[in-house]
C-alpha cells in the first residue's frame, strides 16, 4: 500500500461472468486467473444460459451468497432487447411488456455508446417480472452498439474498435454498479453483433476487472496510468513521480510499461499475477 489516498469505491462485490459461448468461457479462464488478485469467493464463471445461472443461484447460497444483484445489458443505444444476452433478459423478465417498461425507464431515447444507466427492477409492476426477479434488483444498460446493423470491429484498428469499447463497457458497468448489491452479473461483451473477436474481448474484460479489484493494492493514479498504457494513450504530462515510485515498490518497470502493446504483450507484463493471487472458482 502506498501513502497516496485511495479512491472510495465501497466494498468489493461478487462478479459473476456468464456466457453460452464455450470459447469465451475458456478465454476467461485463461486470462482472468493471471489478471485478478486474491479476493476469496469474489469471482465466478458460469458456462450456460441466464436461466441456468439463475437456477444455480437459487440452489446454492454457498456459491452465490447475497440477496441483491445487478445484471449488465450490453445491447443497443435505444434499449431494445432483441438479440444476444439482451434477448435472454427479454425472455426471462417477461417479453414485450417488460421491454416496453424497460425502454420507458430509459426515456425511450438514444443513449450514447460508453454511457451507463441503472434501471431499478423493483419499480416494475409487471407480474411476470416480479415473479422472475430472483434477487436481481437492477439492470445496468451499457450500450455497445447504436443498432445491430454492422459490426463495430475493424481488424485494421483492433485497439480502437475492439480493446477500447470492451474496456469502456466493462469499466462503466463496474463503476456504475449500485452500492447496495451483493454481486454483479456480466456477459461476454461485444462478441455478438458488435463482432469483436473473443480473445480481444476477454483480454480487455480481464484487465478492467483487474484494475477494479486492485483498488486496495495500487493507487488510483497508478490505475489511471496503467489504463493509459493499456489503451495506448501514453501521455507524458499525466505521469506522476509518485506513480513511478509506486511502480518501483511493486517491482514494475515503469519505462517498460510505457511501451506496452496490448495486442502482443500479455497481461502479466502490465499487471503481473504475483502482485496477488486469486483462489479461482469455476462453476
Amino acid at each position: 500500500m502506498t501513502s497516496q489516498k485511495r479512491e472510495e469505491t465501497g466494498s468489493m462485490k461478487k462478479i459473476i461472468l456468464v456466457d453460452v459461448n464455450e470459447i469465451v468461457v475458456k478465454l476467461w479462464k485463461t486470462y482472468i486467473p493471471q489478471a485478478v488478485p486474491k479476493y476469496s469467493n469474489t469471482l465466478c464463471i458460469h458456462h450456460g444460459k441466464l436461466e441456468s445461472l439463475m437456477s444455480s443461484m437459487k440452489k446454492s447460497n454457498t456459491n452465490h451468497p447475497g440477496a441483491s444483484y445487478a445484471v449488465v445489458s450490453p445491447g443497443n443505444s435505444f434499449g431494445y432487447l432483441g438479440g444476444g444476452f439482451d434477448l435472454a433478459l427479454y425472455n426471462y423478465f417477461g417479453g414485450k411488456p417488460f421491454e416496453s417498461w424497460f425502454r420507458k425507464q430509459l426515456g425511450n431515447r438514444y443513449h450514447a455508446i460508453g454511457s451507463a444507466t441503472v434501471v431499478d427492477l423493483k419499480l416494475c409492476d409487471e407480474e411476470a417480472t416480479i415473479r422472475q426477479r430472483d434477487g436481481i434488483r437492477y439492470i445496468i444498460h451499457c450500450p455497445t452498439v447504436v443498432a445491430p446493423v454492422r459490426p463495430i470491429y475493424d481488424q485494421k484498428n483492433p485497439v480502437r474498435t475492439g480493446i477500447e469499447p470492451v474496456f469502456n463497457a466493462m469499466w462503466n458497468a463496474l463503476m456504475h454498479s449500485p452500492p447496495d448489491i451483493d454481486g454483479l452479473i456480466i456477459p461476454g461483451l461485444c462478441t455478438g453483433y458488435a463482432g469483436v473477436p473473443s480473445y480481444i474481448s476477454c483480454k480487455s474484460m480481464a484487465f478492467a476487472l483487474r484494475l477494479y479489484m486492485c483498488q486496495d493494492t495500487i493507487s488510483v493514479e497508478l490505475r489511471n496510468i496503467l489504463t493509459m498504457f493499456f489503451l495506448g494513450y501514453p501521455y507524458k504530462p499525466f505521469y506522476l513521480d509518485i506513480c513511478k515510485e509506486e511502480c518501483e515498490n511493486l517491482g514494475l518497470a515503469f519505462e517498460k510499461l510505457k511501451e506496452y502493446n496490448v495486442m502482443t504483450d500479455s497481461l502479466e507484463v502490465i499487471l503481473p499475477s504475483n502482485l496477488d493471487q486469486l483462489k479461482f472458482r469455476h462453476l
